[in-house]
């Protein structure tokens, strides 16, 4: 009794770090949540299951923070309808495939363009500052193909995918950074892991004990990121943003080799 209390207590304390974090950075809770699920017992993809169904509580925090704050951001439709019809299908594949494949090789290559990621955000001064609504056709279709390999990552590794969003939201649709990282909860945190948590639910189970007190974490955590997300400036975010990139990258090569 007394250790799945001391276990209750570490799950809750850690994720909501974890996510609050995440919600001002736009992604990272995954590099913190999933692995620790693993390391206190959880085979694989029961650890991904419970991770998923967790963390689409992350952005019901983030919205429940945005209908207070009416008018401080509107969804972008041409994204919108990328997120649902291209990237759920991503999701879906993603998450079958890695219940089959090992995947050692490819958390090490996403970690080390994590970590990259975390560099060039950090160096780039103007990352986020500005938006830009004109795209070109040919900046519609990379970002098309980047929401593909996001969802990808998303049903697979679990770890990565808001993070690698909030960069295609800001570097090929031209948004700022605090409108990506809502579009990031929106799709990412709330949509797309709804579907990842359906699916690996369907082939495989989900440690139910856990759901609660990761959902209480999640969204608080969500919940208390998403008000400094609107109270801080631009830059702190961006720095945050990287911060948070360059660890979670590291993080994850660590748990893979």
């Amino acid at each position: 009794m007394l250790q799945e209390i001391l276990d209750e207590i570490i799950l809750f304390s850690v994720s909501f770090i974890a996510n609050l974090f995440a919600s001002v950075s736009g992604g990272g809770a995954g590099f913190v949540q999933f692995p620790l699920l693993i390391l206190m017992g959880l085979p694989f993809a029961e650890a991904l299951g419970t991770h998923k169904v967790a963390v689409i509580f992350l952005g019901v925090g983030a919205l429940s923070k945005k209908k207070s704050e009416h008018g401080k951001f509107n969804l972008d439709r041409q994204i919108a309808l990328l997120m649902l019809f291209i990237g759920c299908p991503a999701v879906v594949a993603g998450t079958l495939i890695v219940i089959s494949v090992p995947s050692q090789i490819a958390e090490i290559a996403v970690g080390i363009i994590t970590i990259a990621a975390g560099f060039y955000t950090f160096f780039k001064k103007q990352f986020g500052s500005n938006a830009n609504p004109e795209r070109s056709k040919l900046r519609v279709l990379a970002g098309t193909l980047a929401i593909i390999a996001v969802g990808l990552f998303s049903g697979s590794l679990s770890s990565g995918a808001g993070l690698f969003a909030t960069l295609t939201f800001v570097s090929i649709f031209r948004l700022d950074l605090k409108s990506a990282i809502l579009h990031t909860m929106v799709f990412v945190a709330t949509i797309w892991n709804i579907v990842g948590a359906i699916t690996v639910g369907s082939v495989t189970t989900i440690h139910w004990s856990w759901v609660p007190v990761l959902i209480a974490a999640t969204f608080l955590g969500s919940f208390a990121g998403t008000t400094l997300l609107i109270k801080l400036p631009v830059k702190i975010v961006r720095l945050v943003f990287s911060c948070v990139a360059i660890m979670s990258g590291i993080i994850l090569i660590s748990t893979a080799v």
